[in-house]
Formats: structure tokens, C-alpha cells, sequence
């Protein structure tokens, strides 16, 4: 996936070569050189971090982008049976609950779970208006402008679309 550019570039999470050095530097640098712009433009940023980010993993939806990449036959069958048949309980003082089907999530501590992440965000840049980059989880959206209310809103809209 790394060697066929897979992944969409803003994204620096479990990446090799990468950092989250890397995208902080990179941000910065955009900063300044809009500040450096004369008349100097005004940046505004959001900066996002997903809880809990590996446990909301939509299966059906990871199964169903990972198919739109092109991953078929017996890969596909190995991501779908490491994802299916997975079931949890709590147990508190000895007393535990039912078992339940885990139809969210990815495993911690595996190989594939960083992965599996990296593929069901990777469209998430898709379509903003703002720039954005990204490293695992956590996101930043940012925007230059000379037209500041016109700005605010375009960063809006892309709070609200990767809301949805």
C-alpha cells in the first residue's frame, strides 16, 4: 500500500520515512508564509482529534472502502474474517455481562489495526476546502484568508462535513 502511494499524501500516521514532526513543520511553514505575504494573510486552523479513534472503525464501511480500492479475492476474505466474529463483555468485581458482537473497531496491538485505520480515514481530506493534514488521528484543518468571514465559513462547512 506504502510502495502504490495508496494513501493520500496529507497523511503522515504510521507512515514510513513520515512524522508528526513532519506535518507540524509543514504547517508552520504555511503559516509563515502567509504571514509573510504583503498584505499579510490572516490563518485559521481547526485541530481535531478523534476519541477513541481505533474503537470506531465502521467494519461494514471499512470492508466497503477497501473494496472501492480495489483489495479483492483472498486479501479481502483475510481483512473481513480479522474483522468478523469478534465478541466482548465487562466484567466488574467478579460479575460479567453478556457477550456481545463487535461490529466497530479495530484490534489494538495488531499489524493490521493502524492500517485498517489509515484506510477507513483516508478519504477524509476528500472534498475540504481548507487545507488539511492529518497524522493517525488527530487532523488540522487550516485556512488562509484575505476575506476572513468568507474563510470562517468555508472551515464550517468542513467541520461539518467531516462531522457527518
Amino acid at each position: 500500500m506504502h510502495q502504490n502511494k495508496f494513501f493520500n499524501p496529507s497523511q503522515s500516521g504510521f507512515r514510513p520515512g513520515d512524522s508528526c514532526i513532519h506535518q507540524l513543520i509543514s504547517i508552520t511553514h504555511d503559516i509563515h508564509k502567509n504571514f509573510d505575504i504583503n498584505p499579510s494573510h490572516e490563518v485559521r486552523g481547526l485541530f481535531l482529534d478523534i476519541s477513541k479513534a481505533f474503537d470506531r472503525v465502521w467494519h461494514k464501511g471499512l470492508l466497503y472502502k477497501i473494496k472501492n480500492f480495489g483489495i479483492e479475492g483472498k486479501l479481502f476474505n483475510l481483512i473481513e474474517s480479522f474483522l468478523s466474529d469478534r465478541f466482548q463483555r465487562v466484567t466488574i468485581n467478579g460479575q460479567s455481562s453478556s457477550w456481545l458482537p463487535i461490529k466497530a473497531g479495530v484490534p489494538k496491538g495488531s499489524i493490521l489495526g493502524p492500517l485498517l485505520f489509515l484506510s477507513f480515514i483516508n478519504d477524509l481530506p476528500e472534498g475540504l476546502h481548507s487545507n488539511a493534514k492529518l497524522f493517525a488521528d488527530d487532523t488540522a484543518i487550516f485556512s488562509t484568508a484575505n476575506t476572513p468571514i468568507e474563510k470562517a465559513n468555508e472551515l464550517k462547512l468542513d467541520l461539518e462535513k467531516i462531522k457527518s
